[in-house]
């Protein structure tokens, strides 16, 4: 889970550092909130909210 985690993490501070709400996306990512972590990230791109879904494995 941990490393899933950082993964995700490592992926969206790539790719996601400038987006809209990005620190609220991490927050929930380390939190476990896995609906807080896919319903912050409803306005970003389809490719890196699903590509950061599948990373993370949060449920």
């Amino acid at each position: 889970m941990k490393a899933a985690r950082e993964a995700a993490y490592r992926f969206l501070s790539a790719l996601a550092g400038n987006l809209p709400g990005f620190e609220e996306v991490i927050r929930a990512l380390f939190a476990g909130d896995a609906d807080g972590f896919a319903e912050r990230m409803t306005a970003w791109p389809s490719d890196i909210r699903d590509y950061a879904l599948k990373l993370a494995a949060i449920t």
